[in-house]
C-alpha cells in the first residue's frame, strides 16, 4: 500500500494500482470516500480497455510504475505531493497504445456533481480533478462504451457524458479523463457521426506522454481555493480582472449592453451605457467575414483603425468595449473560400475520381459513397481549387455524386483526370465551412492583432463547438481559446459558449440564454434558470444571458419598464448579470429608453453592492413574481412587490350596431387598498378607427378620460387623474386629466366595469392591463 497526504485528503495506491480517497479530519483520522475500486489509469487499444495488473512505487525517484500484462506495456508516472492537492503525470509508456484514461475515479459523494469544473460533493467534503494541459481531456472517449458503474444519465446535467468529467454514478459519482494518440491519421466519432477521418496534430500535444492531472479533496468551501492554488502552482491559465482572480471577482459577472455602434455613433453608444451603468459595450455582428474577420466597412470605413477609435473613445468614459464572433465558423465570402478555396478548410472524408470529367460534368464518379452520404448541411464538395455542391448520393454503384452545380462561391469549373481526390467539406447550418487545426489557429492570431491593435476588452467565443470538426474533441477547442488567451494583452472578459473541463479556467462566464422569437418573460426561461443551477455546482460566476429591447413589431409590443423590471429582479435574485441587446435605433426611437436604461442602474447599484438579503434574493427568483425598485430619499433602496393583471379586452365587434363599448372585468387585488392604475392600448384589424372617452367603474366610483385614442396608442394612468398618452415606442405624444381622480381597488375581488365609444372603420378594441403594488420593505441601508 502507498499512501500521500495533503492538507485535506490521504490518498492510497494498492497493489494492483488502485486509488482511495479518505478525506482527512484534523485530528489526523481519515474516513474513506472512495471504495478503492478506481484504478489510477487505464489504457486502450482498439476500443479494449486493461487495468493495470500491478504498481510499485519508487519513492527516491517519486514513480510509481504500472505494469498491463495483457498488452505487455509499462507506464511510468510521477506523483508528487503539494500542499492541498497531488500531481499525476504520464512520463514514459512502452508499447503502441491508443489512449490512456485516468480513472474513472469512483467516490462516494453526489450532492453535487460539476460536470465541467471536475468536482464532485457530498454534504460538506468534496473530492476533485484537474487536468493540467490540453492534451489530457476531460471526459470519456467517444468511440467506447462507458463503463457499467457510470449512471445512463443525469437529467440536470448540460453535457453528455463524453463531455463531462464528472458525472453520477449507480452509487455516487465519478470523475475521468483522458489523453489520446493523435499524432498519426485516425478515424473517430466527430460530433456524433462513426468513422470519420481525422487528421493527425503535430508536436508535443500529438502524444500521450506528458498527460498530467491534479487530485484533490477539500471541505467544499475551500474548493475555489485550492483550484486557484492548482492554476498558479501547475501554471494553468489564471485570468484575472481588475487584479482579482475572475472567478472571485465581482466583475466577472458584470452586465453589458449590446449594440452595434459604430465609428459615427459610438458617442451615444457609450453615453447609454453610462445612462444604465454599464460598464461595457459590444458589438453583436462588426465582421463582414469570418475567418480573415475583416470589419464591415459600412459601420467601420476606417477598418482596424476605426475601431480602435472607438475603443479611446469608450475608453474615455470608463467603459469596455468588445466584439462577438463564432469562434471558427468560416463565411462562404471570406478569402479562405473564395475565389481560391484554401485546401485547409476541414473535409469529413474523400474519395477518388474514377473518370475524368469536364468542367460541365453534372455527375462525379467517385470510388466511396459513404463520405458524401454523410448527413451534415447541405451536400458540399471541393476537387482542386473548386468548390461543388450536389444533391444525392446514386443508390448503387457505378457510385456518382448527381446533380452537380460547378463552380460554387465564384469558383472556377475545371475538368479533371481520373485519380483525382474528391474531398467532402465539412459544413453547417449557419451556412459556414470549418477550418483544419492550422487554419484554427491562423483565425485565432488575427483576432489576437485585432484585439491587441485596437485594445479591446470582451469577447464572447460563440460557436465553440465549430472546433469538433476536426476530430480533436475539447483539445481543438483548448487549442483556438488558448491560442487566443496567450496573445491577449488586455484584461479580458470571455464568454463562453462551450464550458470546457480546460476552458474552465480560461473563460470568464457563460451568458447564454437568447431572447430572439419570443416575449422577455418567455425567451428561454427554463434554460436560463437550468443553468442557474449549473453554474453553482460548477463554481462559475452567474449569467442569465441575453436580453432584447425591442421596438414595436408586427409580433411584439416595444419593451416596458415592467417587463425590465421583471429581468433585472431575476438578475438581482440569483446575483447573476446579463446582457441588453438593443439596437441603436432602437435606443434612439424608444421614447421609455431613458426609463429603462435608469432602472438598469438603479437595480444594478443595489445588486453590485450586495444590497439584496439572502431572504430577498429568495422571493426575487420567483419567475412568477414582479417587483418595481426606487431610489429611497434617506438612500438605499425601496422595493415593491407588483402584480400585473392579465389582458382585458373590449371588442367593437361584440358590440351592437350604435352601442358603446362596455365591459365588466373580474379583478383580485391581492394587496391593500390603492388607487386604480392601469395600462390601455388600442388595437384595430385595419389600423383605422378610434376608441373615445373610455371610462373606469369600481364600487359606483366613475372616472372618465375626455379624450381619443387611435389604433396603437397606449393611455396609461398612475393612479392620479393625469394619465399620459404614448405611441407604440413609448413616445409621450400628449397629456391628459380625467374628470376625477381614479376609483379606489379594494382588498379582495371586484368587478371592473369599463366604457368606451368605439368609432370609424377597422373594429378596433382596447386591451387593458392592471397594476397594484404591496407595502415597500427596505433594501440596502
Amino acid at each position: 500500500m502507498i499512501a500521500w497526504e495533503t492538507e485535506y485528503v490521504r490518498i492510497e495506491l494498492d497493489e494492483q494500482g488502485k486509488i482511495t480517497f479518505l478525506r482527512k479530519y484534523p485530528d489526523g483520522t481519515a474516513e474513506a470516500v472512495s471504495r478503492g475500486e478506481s484504478p489510477l489509469m487505464r489504457i486502450g487499444v482498439g476500443g479494449t480497455l486493461e487495468e493495470p495488473a500491478s504498481a510499485k512505487w519508487a519513492p527516491e525517484k517519486r514513480i510509481i510504475k504500472l505494469k498491463f500484462e495483457s498488452m505487455n506495456v509499462e507506464a511510468d508516472i510521477e506523483a508528487v505531493t503539494h500542499k492541498r492537492y497531488m500531481t499525476f503525470e504520464l512520463k514514459t509508456l512502452t508499447g503502441n497504445i491508443d489512449l490512456i484514461l485516468w480513472g474513472p475515479f469512483t467516490t462516494m459523494l453526489s450532492d453535487s456533481i460539476g460536470e465541467s469544473v471536475g468536482v464532485v460533493c457530498g454534504n460538506k467534503y468534496a473530492v476533485g480533478l484537474q487536468a493540467l494541459n490540453m492534451k489530457t481531456v476531460g471526459g470519456w472517449p467517444a468511440e467506447l462504451e462507458r463503463l457499467t458503474t457510470a449512471s445512463p444519465s443525469y437529467p440536470e446535467g448540460r453535457y453528455a457524458y463524453e463531455e463531462s468529467v464528472a458525472w453520477p454514478a449507480s452509487e455516487g459519482s465519478l470523475l475521468q479523463a483522458f489523453a489520446r494518440d493523435r499524432s498519426a491519421a485516425a478515424r473517430r466519432v466527430v460530433w456524433e457521426r462513426k468513422n470519420i477521418s481525422v487528421a493527425p496534430v503535430e508536436g508535443a500535444d500529438a502524444n500521450i506522454a506528458g498527460s498530467k492531472i491534479a487530485l484533490f479533496g477539500c471541505p467544499v468551501q475551500e474548493v475555489l481555493n485550492v483550484i486557484e492554488e492548482i492554476e498558479l502552482g501547475e501554471g494553468l491559465p489564471h485570468p484575472t480582472l481588475e487584479g482579482e482572480w475572475a472567478k472571485t471577482s465581482r466583475h466577472a459577472s458584470q452586465s453589458y449592453l449590446i449594440t452595434n455602434f459604430s465609428e459615427a455613433d459610438i458617442r451615444d453608444a457609450v453615453e447609454y451605457a453610462g445612462k444604465a451603468g454599464l460598464k461595457a459595450v459590444y458589438h453583436p455582428g462588426p465582421f463582414v467575414n469570418w475567418g480573415h474577420f475583416d470589419l464591415d466597412p459600412a459601420a467601420f470605413p476606417n477598418g482596424d483603425e476605426g475601431l480602435r477609435a472607438c475603443v479611446k473613445r469608450a475608453e474615455e468614459a470608463g467603459i469596455r468595449v468588445g466584439v462577438h464572433t463564432l469562434t471558427n465558423f468560416l463565411t462562404l465570402n471570406d478569402p479562405y473560400v473564395t475565389p481560391l478555396p484554401d485546401a485547409r478548410i476541414q473535409t469529413a472524408g474523400s474519395a477518388v475520381l474514377m473518370e475524368n470529367i469536364g468542367g460541365d460534368s453534372a455527375e462525379i464518379p467517385v470510388d466511396d459513397p459513404e463520405p458524401f452520404r454523410l448527413s451534415l448541411y447541405l451536400n458540399r464538395a471541393r476537387i482542386g481549387d473548386e468548390l461543388i455542391e450536389y444533391d444525392a448520393v446514386s443508390e448503387s454503384p457505378p457510385w456518382r455524386l448527381i446533380g452537380c452545380r460547378r463552380g460554387c462561391f465564384r469558383t472556377e469549373a475545371a475538368a479533371y483526370p481520373a485519380g483525382e481526390t474528391v474531398w467532402r467539406v465539412w459544413d453547417h447550418p449557419y451556412d459556414v465551412f470549418f477550418p483544419g487545426l492550422q487554419m484554427q489557429d491562423e483565425f485565432a492570431d488575427r483576432l489576437n492583432r485585432l484585439f491587441r491593435f485596437a485594445g479591446l476588452g470582451q469577447i464572447s467565443f460563440d460557436g465553440l463547438e465549430g472546433c469538433y470538426a476536426t476530430g480533436h474533441e475539447d483539445y481543438a477547442a483548448s487549442r483556438f481559446v488558448m491560442r487566443c488567451y496567450e496573445g491577449w494583452e488586455n484584461e479580458m472578459i470571455n464568454d463562453a459558449s462551450l464550458l470546457t473541463h480546460y476552458l474552465w479556467h480560461v473563460h470568464t462566464r457563460m451568458n447564454w440564454g437568447e431572447p430572439w422569437g419570443a416575449a422577455m418573460r418567455e425567451g428561454q426561461l427554463e434554460y436560463r434558470l437550468r443553468n442557474q443551477q449549473y453554474f453553482e455546482r460548477n463554481f462559475f460566476p452567474r449569467m442569465l444571458g441575453w436580453f432584447l429591447m425591442r421596438s414595436a413589431t408586427r409580433k411584439f409590443e416595444a419593451t416596458t419598464l415592467d417587463e425590465i423590471e421583471w429581468m433585472l429582479s431575476k438578475a438581482a435574485g440569483f446575483d447573476a448579470g446579463f446582457a441588453l441587446s438593443a439596437n441603436m435605433d432602437v435606443l434612439g426611437k424608444n421614447g421609455n429608453a431613458d426609463e429603462l436604461l435608469e432602472a438598469v442602474k438603479r437595480w444594478e447599484s443595489a445588486r453590485n453592492a450586495g444590497a439584496f438579503t439572502e431572504e430577498q434574493r429568495e422571493r426575487l427568483r420567483d419567475p412568477h413574481s414582479n417587483w418595481h425598485l426606487e431610489t429611497a430619499e434617506e438612500g438605499g433602496f425601496s422595493l415593491y412587490p407588483i402584480e400585473i393583471s392579465s389582458i382585458f379586452e373590449c371588442d367593437s365587434e361584440e358590440q351592437q350596431p350604435g352601442q358603446p363599448g362596455g365591459a365588466e372585468w373580474a379583478f383580485e387585488n391581492r394587496f391593500g387598498d390603492q388607487p386604480l392604475r392601469f395600462v390601455m392600448r388600442v388595437q384595430s384589424w385595419g389600423g383605422s378607427g378610434s376608441v373615445k372617452r373610455p371610462s373606469f367603474q369600481i364600487g359606483g366610483r366613475f372616472m372618465l378620460i375626455d379624450t381619443d385614442l387611435s389604433p396603437g396608442e397606449y393611455l396609461v394612468c398612475d393612479g392620479g387623474a393625469s394619465c399620459r398618452i404614448y405611441d407604440q415606442n413609448w413616445n409621450l405624444l400628449r397629456e391628459t386629466k380625467a374628470q376625477t381622480v381614479p376609483p379606489v381597488l379594494r382588498s379582495g375581488y371586484q368587478v371592473i366595469s369599463f366604457g368606451c365609444r368605439f368609432e370609424g372603420p377597422g373594429h378596433p378594441w382596447v386591451e387593458a392591463k392592471f397594476v397594484t403594488y404591496g407595502l415597500p420593505e427596505r433594501v440596502g441601508k
